[in-house]
């Protein structure tokens, strides 16, 4: 089951199905990945398309008994530590997880596609990885500016620890990819880097996407 987020016309990020006798679960993830939802000054729920971490983990919860799990991911990410945590509950299960960059995994979602025993992608779509950023407002004293420097490199060495072991790169290798910019990867070069195991097959016929009657999906 997916959870309400607020999403236009009801729709939601994601959507789970479970095949019983197959004991395989399919996830849609597509979306923007956060630790809670969003709101505006006055407290009200932003519209938008989220993945949001507490309900996304709730329902992953159900999916424990499953032997395999397949991820469609097409995000450009959001929360590095939202991502870090979905990432890390998805390698905890017993289940085989197959993650498949199906348009974009770029940014925390590049994390949690790094979360598949099998990573795949299409030739067209991109993976990108990048070094974590912070927003800063107000005035600060050199410690407290020094501090959240300390806490942008705890954020950065958390990713690039997940990248090297994934990858088989040294860090050092990743540092080069990430520190100051963003690194692109299309179909064959993300297979050919590491960051996905295979490339997939381009579907042989059109996919055909429609609304759920009650249009919650």
């Amino acid at each position: 089951m997916s959870r309400k987020n607020n999403s236009p016309a009801g729709l939601k990020a994601y959507a789970i199905s479970r095949d019983p006798t197959t004991n395989t679960a399919e996830i849609n993830m597509f979306g923007e990945v956060v630790a809670v939802q969003p709101t505006d000054w006055w407290g009200d729920p932003i519209p938008g398309d989220y993945v949001i971490l507490q309900d996304f983990l709730a329902d992953l919860n159900e999916l424990a008994t499953c032997s395999r799990i397949i991820i469609h991911i097409n995000s450009g990410g959001g929360d590095m530590y939202a991502g870090v945590s979905i990432h890390n509950r998805l390698r905890e299960l017993g289940a085989e997880i197959i993650t498949v960059a199906d348009g974009l995994a770029a940014s925390s979602a590049s994390v949690i596609f790094m979360a598949g025993d099998i990573r795949r992608v299409y030739p067209g779509s991109n993976v990108m990885i990048h070094s974590a950023a912070t927003g800063l407002c107000g005035y600060y004293q050199i410690q407290d500016v020094e501090t959240a420097l300390e806490r942008l490199k705890a954020h950065n060495q958390s990713m690039i620890n997940i990248y090297a072991d994934r990858t088989g790169k040294t860090e050092d290798e990743i540092h080069a990819m990430v520190d100051g910019k963003e690194t692109w990867f299309t179909g064959k070069a993300a297979v050919d880097e590491g960051f996905a195991t295979e490339l997939a097959a381009a579907p042989s016929k059109a996919v055909q996407l429609k609304y759920s009657p009650d249009r919650a999906q």
